[in-house]
């Protein structure tokens, strides 16, 4: 697969030989069932047919929809998920219990993925059955399984830790019950990727060659996707996997990971679209509703992953951008252009390790001349703010250049505001806004007004209203801070927007005392960049 976007060792090529890869690399999300089993984290209806769809989009083989049997809710939403006609299969789960079946086929669902745990420990401590009674279950069930579904799922839970002859036979009987597929789960995450290779190896060599086997790793030492990439060197040809890891205790494999190590680092074929692989990380990132959030330093899609502050590789980033990255940002959906004055905005962060170079691109960037005493001054300040423990945001960035060298020119201005009327006390919080909006060449006056649960809420909505049907925007992430102390605090508010019909995604901030107009300024700078970004 010859990628001019991937730049990984050429040592892989030669292990494959010693490995056991599928032609293709099937991806099974299970984010609306296991996913939302994350301690804090619960999905609307609506959120769930959404993600549904986001998932499709996405290109995921089959999406796990739920537990019908767990909850009305559940069921319900199950159900809908089955009617939205989408590409992907559409499963539901069951325990190896018969009204747990027939609430799946209630759902009318695509298929059914049924479970029943393996391991001593759980038949003693928890099933309270014997092995046998576990296999005249798995016999009974699966076949009536079978009466209504051809694409049956059979999952050993706890496989990991169940006695390896006696996995091997449950999965034996369940594919001579009718099960299409199998799966092997890490349900605690307690195994090592070359002890689950070996696991997974001597179940492949031992099923029928036209049965998949998937991968069901957890993460509670930080292992689930090692081991979900060791079942693909020995026979594994399916992924288990959630957006951004979600999951019960510390999550499951995360799907951004997994789908980018099987696509670059091993070149397996998939359906999955890599580009829309951030956008889906931001908009599951929103519906969790702050309470999980995308770690600064989580490979691929985190704040950190395609940025840098040393000199040298920074130095390295303006020759060429491919010398620190083993894959472009754009091929997961993050958009940089091939532009370096864009990339030098985007990947490179100023602080004390900040060499000549990436200060001489940020400044020029910015379409500003300094002299050389005023660049010296300029470094040091940087240098010094770094020093001191901070990161150099683009504020702190703008007030040294603002403190050396006076006021600087506006940025091109494509969104302003004309007027803002709040009403808020003991009524309806209510917001009237009136924008006018640069597009193709000229302006045009948009007014609209929203309620909200609080000023700032309807401010927001009613802001975001004037772009349609220009433009869908949706607000990812909104964060404010007092920058200063009691009644009279100046508030720092910082947001993420996206562009839904293109997925760019924008942040920006803004600080004011009244925490109204720092929201509104800093939702208006985020929309300048996104209509700037439209119009170029």
């Amino acid at each position: 697969m010859e990628n001019k976007e991937i730049f990984v060792s050429q040592m892989m090529e030669k292990i494959r030989e010693s490995l056991i890869l599928p032609e293709k690399a099937y991806f099974f999300d299970t984010t609306l069932r296991d996913g939302e089993q994350t301690p804090g984290i619960s999905f609307t209806h609506d959120e769930k047919l959404s993600i549904a769809q986001a998932l499709n989009e996405l290109g995921i083989d089959i999406i796990e929809a739920g537990f019908p049997v767990i909850s009305q809710g559940d069921f319900n939403a199950c159900r809908d998920i089955a009617k939205l006609g989408l590409d992907s299969e559409v499963i539901g789960l069951a325990r190896i219990k018969k009204l747990d079946i027939d609430k799946v086929i209630e759902a009318d669902m695509d298929s059914i993925h049924v479970f029943i745990a393996t391991s001593d420990l759980h038949l003693r401590d928890k099933l309270q059955m014997t092995r046998e009674e576990v296999l005249n279950d798995i016999t009974e069930l699966v076949a009536y399984a079978k009466e209504h579904y051809s694409k049956i799922l059979f999952s050993a839970e706890d496989a990991t830790r169940s006695e390896l002859d006696f996995l091997i036979k449950a999965n034996k009987t369940a594919i001579e019950s009718g099960a299409s597929r199998i799966n092997i789960p890490d349900t605690v995450g307690t195994i090592t990727p070359q002890a689950f290779g070996y696991i997974v190896r001597k179940n492949y060599e031992a099923l029928p060659k036209n049965v998949r086997i998937a991968v069901h790793c957890h993460n509670d030492f930080g292992l689930a996707v090692a081991n979900t990439i060791a079942g693909f060197e020995n026979g594994a040809s399916e992924a288990q996997t959630t957006i951004m890891g979600l999951g019960e205790r510390a999550g499951n494999a995360s799907f951004e990971e997994t789908a980018m190590s099987l696509y670059a680092l091993y070149q397996i074929p998939m359906k999955i679209n890599t580009k829309m692989i951030f956008p889906t990380a931001k908009l599951m990132e929103s519906y969790c509703g702050g309470k999980i959030k995308i770690g600064r330093l989580q490979p691929l899609i985190g704040q950190n992953a395609f940025a840098h502050e040393s000199g040298i590789h920074a130095h390295a980033m303006i020759k060429n951008p491919r010398a620190y990255e083993p894959i472009t940002p754009e091929l997961i959906g993050i958009q940089r252009s091939d532009n370096v004055e864009e990339i030098i905005r985007q990947s490179i962060k100023l602080g004390k390790h900040t060499g000549g170079h990436a200060l001489r691109a940020k400044i020029n960037d910015m379409g500003l001349t300094t002299t050389t005493d005023q660049y010296n001054k300029i470094m040091d300040d940087i240098k010094r703010f770094g020093d001191k423990g901070h990161e150099v945001t683009e504020e702190d960035f703008i007030a040294i250049l603002k403190d050396v060298m006076g006021e600087l020119p506006e940025e091109e201005q494509y969104v302003k505001l004309e007027e803002l009327t709040v009403l808020t006390g003991s009524i309806t919080p209510t917001s009237t806004v009136r924008l006018k909006i640069r597009d193709n060449g000229n302006y045009v006056v948009k007014l609209a007004s929203s309620i909200g649960v609080g000023p700032v809420d309807a401010s927001v909505k009613a802001i975001v209203k004037c772009f349609e049907p220009m433009s869908r925007i949706k607000l990812l992430e909104y964060n404010i801070d007092a920058v200063t102390g009691g009644t009279e605090a100046l508030g720092h508010v910082s947001i993420e927007l996206m562009d839904l019909d293109s997925n760019h995604i924008v942040s920006a901030s803004a600080t004011h005392e009244d925490i109204v107009m720092s929201s509104v300024l800093a939702l208006l700078k985020g929309l300048n960049r996104i209509m700037k970004h439209k119009n170029v």
